[in-house]
């Protein structure tokens, strides 16, 4: 079983910047290490791959641009829900999509599709932004899996998959309460956007099962909220 960290400072390396017993922090983290946190050599400190492994290390050498460890201890994590997919539609307010995957990503959820439906109205979508808020949201939750996300132009990745699919809807009696998934089957998450899904968009052939979240409607940050809280 594996013990979780508290009460650490964690940071982040790419997996390719650990060179053999040598680790090296060289993005945005230096910054905050040495200005805010003012670290120095002989520092003990948490460093994530982003892959499941968080590495405890002594500082070793400072400059303005890198900070190298040894590392001295490595643990590592199950990814505890790699078999969920949260697919959230291109919410119109940016702010708002950052706050759902912001939240899900402290909750542990590791995979996330954005998709445009054919009711979105801001079809942009802004994916290194988004990536930074999963970065900052993994580190500052002491998780160890840095989330990935997709993005669809359609719902069209929903027609071949083996995902089993799950559909959140307010109009529906089955209420999404202590549920049972399984760890071997995957699934998405699925969210509708404003106005919800045009009839094509989600073909009659696919395995959907359709849920419930409150009495009341949710804005679909909130449903996402309170979908991965469930789980």
């Amino acid at each position: 079983m594996s013990v979780y960290l508290s009460n650490i400072e964690l940071y982040y390396t790419k997996p390719e910047n650990i060179q053999g017993s040598t680790l090296v922090i060289d993005d945005s983290d230096v910054k905050h290490i040495l200005k805010v946190m003012r670290h120095k050599i002989g520092d003990i400190l948490f460093v994530t791959n982003g892959k499941g492994k968080i590495y405890e290390g002594e500082i070793k050498n400072i400059n303005n641009d890198t900070v190298k460890i040894k590392p001295t201890k490595v643990r590592e994590y199950n990814e505890r829900f790699k078999n969920l997919t949260v697919c959230i539609p291109n919410i119109k307010k940016q702010n708002r999509l950052e706050f759902a995957i912001e939240k899900a990503t402290e909750l542990g959820i590791t995979n996330f599709i954005i998709f445009n439906s054919k009711r979105t109205i801001n079809k942009k979508i802004k994916i290194e932004r988004l990536n930074k808020v999963v970065l900052s949201a993994m580190k500052q939750s002491l998780n160890s899996y840095l989330p990935k996300i997709t993005f669809f132009d359609s719902t069209t990745f929903l027609y071949n998959t083996n995902s089993e699919i799950i559909l959140f809807e307010q109009n529906v009696k089955n209420k999404f309460s202590n549920p049972s998934l399984k760890p071997n089957q995957k699934y998405y998450l699925l969210f509708g956007p404003e106005g919800g899904f045009e009839k094509e968009e989600i073909p009659n052939n696919l395995i959907i099962s359709n849920f419930n979240l409150a009495p009341n409607r949710l804005r679909t940050e909130t449903a996402v909220v309170c979908a991965v809280s469930k789980i």
